[in-house]
C-alpha cells in the first residue's frame, strides 16, 4: 500500500481513515472541541480496548483547557502537555495508523497538526494470578503465570531484582504479532548456550503464535522425538530455579507457559515438592517417580511376554491363577491388553475435555464400570485390569505433563514388541528407548546424561535429593 501523508483537515482525516479501515464497525470516532483555542479534536480506537477512565481525564482535561494570558503555549505544545503521560510516538501516515488501532491504541489528530498521536489507553484483558493448574503443589508458592507478557515478566522482576537479569524482546508472526522475551542471567548462562538460542530464534520465519508450545515446536533439535526437549511451566519458582542454574527461559505474550532450556530427562522428573519437604521424602519421591515411569511404559508389555511366550519363568502357583483368570477369555494376552489400554485412555481424554466435575464421574466411575463389566463378560481377565489400573495410576506420578504423555505412548511400541518376540521383544525396545535418549540432545546438549553428573557435584540432585548443609551462613 502507498504511503498517505496525513497532511489534510479533520473531517478530511476521518473520512479517509474510514476508507482506509474498511468501515469497521467496532473502530470508535469520537471528537473532542478544545475551547480555548477554537479547534477540534479526533480520538480513534477499536471499541473494547479502551481503559476509559483513563479516555474520559484525557477529554476532560482537553475540553476544560483555556488560553492562558500571562503565558499562552500554542495547540501543540498544550496538547502535548496533556497527553504526555500516555503518548507513545506520533504517526505520519495513513498505514501506520491502521496498524496502531488495530494494535489496540488510541490515536489522537489536532485540527491544523498533521500528524497524529499514538496513545497507550489500552485496557489489559487479564485474570488474575492464581495457583497453577497443572504443577500443584503441597508445600511451597501457589502463584502461577497469566496470559500476559509484561506481567510475568513484572512477576519474575518481583522474585529476582538483580541487575544481571537480562530480558529481551521481540516480535514474531504476520497477521498477528507476538512478543517473545528471552530471560537468562548475564554471567550465568554461558555464551555458547544464548548463541544457540538467539539463532534459533533468528531462524524462526514469520509464523502466528498462540501458545509457547508452538513456538517449542520449531525450536527444539528434533520433531521426530516423543520426548519434550524443551522443560515447560507455569511456576514462578521453577523459571527462577532455571535462571539460577544458568539456564534461558523464553515467554511468549498470550501463553501463562514459560519455555526452560536446555532441557535433561532428570529436570523433568524433578518436582518443587522435592526442594521444600524434607530431604528424605523428596528423594524417595523421586525414586519412586523412576520406577513408576518403568512400570507406566513395560508392565503390559510384560505381563503380554510371560503369559504369551514366557509362562515358564513364572512360579507354578501363580501360573495356574493367571491361567484361571483366563479361562473364558477369547482373546490372547496383547488384544485385551490393547483394549483395556485403549479404553482407560479414552476415558482420561473424555474426562480432561468435559467439565471439571462431570470430567471426574466420568473417569472414576466409568473406569470401574467398564472394568467389572469387561471381566463378567469375559472380554478380559480380572488380572488384566489390575495391570492397566496400575500403569494407569503410575502414569499420574510425572510432574511434566507431555513428558509423561511420551511414555504413555511408549507403552504401545512396548506392547506391540513383547506381543511378537516375547522378553526379548521387550529387552529390545527398552534398548531402543535408551538409546535414542542417549542421542538425543537439547539446545546442543546432552538430553540423557546419568553419567556426566559425576565428578561435577551435581549427582546430588539428580536422582536423589540429597540434605543442603550450612557453610558460611549459605547452602551449598
Amino acid at each position: 500500500m502507498k504511503s498517505t501523508s496525513l497532511h489534510i483537515k479533520l473531517d478530511q482525516k476521518q473520512e479517509k481513515l474510514k476508507s482506509e479501515l474498511d468501515m469497521q464497525d467496532d473502530v470508535v470516532f469520537k471528537q473532542v472541541f478544545i475551547p480555548g483555542y477554537e479547534v477540534s479534536g479526533l480520538f480513534v480506537f477499536v471499541n473494547g480496548t479502551m481503559d476509559y477512565p483513563a479516555f474520559n481525564e484525557i477529554v476532560l482535561d482537553l475540553s476544560a483547557a483555556q488560553v492562558e494570558s500571562r503565558h499562552p503555549v500554542s495547540i501543540e505544545q498544550l496538547v502535548i502537555s496533556k497527553i504526555c503521560s500516555v503518548r507513545e510516538q506520533d504517526v505520519e501516515t495513513y498505514e501506520t495508523a491502521k496498524e496502531r488501532i488495530f494494535d489496540g491504541k488510541t490515536l489522537l489528530f489536532i485540527d491544523g497538526m498533521a500528524n497524529g498521536y499514538v496513545l497507550n489507553l489500552e485496557k489489559e484483558k487479564n485474570r488474575t494470578f492464581g495457583e497453577p493448574s497443572t504443577e500443584r503443589v503441597v508445600r511451597g508458592p501457589k502463584l502461577g503465570f497469566i496470559e500476559s507478557l509484561q506481567e510475568n515478566v513484572g512477576l519474575i522482576r518481583q522474585y529476582s531484582n538483580h541487575p544481571n537479569l537480562i530480558v529481551k524482546q521481540q516480535k514474531f508472526g504476520t497477521m498477528e504479532k507476538r512478543e517473545v522475551a528471552l530471560i537468562y542471567y548475564e554471567g550465568k548462562a554461558s555464551d555458547s548456550l544464548l548463541k544457540e538460542v538467539n539463532n534459533r530464534l533468528n531462524g524462526v520465519k514469520a509464523t502466528e503464535l498462540q501458545d509457547s508450545g508452538m513456538l517449542e515446536e520449531l525450536l527444539e533439535d528434533t520433531s521426530f522425538s516423543p520426548f519434550p526437549q524443551i522443560q515447560n511451566t507455569e511456576r514462578p519458582d521453577k523459571v527462577m530455579a532455571a535462571l539460577q542454574e544458568g539456564r534461558v527461559v523464553i515467554m511468549v505474550d498470550g501463553s501463562p507457559f514459560a519455555l526452560m532450556a536446555p532441557t535433561t530427562m532428570t529436570m523433568l522428573l524433578q518436582s518443587p515438592d522435592d526442594y521444600y519437604e524434607r530431604w528424605v521424602a523428596g528423594s524417595f519421591l523421586r525414586v519412586l517417580r523412576y520406577f513408576s515411569l518403568f512400570i507406566t511404559v513395560f508392565l503390559s508389555g510384560i505381563y503380554i511376554s510371560l503369559v504369551s511366550f514366557n509362562p515358564g519363568l513364572l512360579p507354578t502357583e501363580l501360573a495356574m491363577t493367571i491361567a484361571g483368570t483366563r479361562e473364558n477369555v477369547p482373546f490372547p494376552p496383547f488384544v485385551e491388553a490393547i483394549i483395556m489400554e485403549l479404553t482407560i485412555e479414552l476415558l482420561r481424554e473424555a474426562g480432561i475435555r468435559l467439565p471439571a466435575p462431570i470430567g471426574q464421574t466420568v473417569g472414576l466411575v466409568g473406569g470401574v464400570i467398564i472394568g467389572q463389566a469387561a471381566v463378567q463378560a469375559n472380554i478380559v481377565s480380572s488380572l488384566m485390569v489390575i495391570i492397566v489400573s496400575i500403569t494407569t495410576i503410575t502414569s499420574f506420578t510425572v510432574p511434566q505433563y507431555s513428558f509423561g504423555l511420551a511414555f504413555r505412548a511408549l507403552r504401545f511400541g512396548a506392547m506391540i514388541f513383547s506381543a511378537v518376540l516375547g522378553l526379548y521383544g521387550t529387552t529390545l525396545f527398552f534398548i531402543i528407548v535408551i538409546s535414542h535418549l542417549s542421542k538425543l540432545t537439547s539446545f546442543q546438549e546432552p538430553y540423557f546424561q546419568p553419567m556426566d553428573f559425576i565428578g561435577k557435584k551435581t549427582w546430588k540432585d539428580a536422582f536423589l535429593r540429597l540434605p543442603k548443609r550450612k557453610k558460611g551462613g549459605e547452602f551449598s
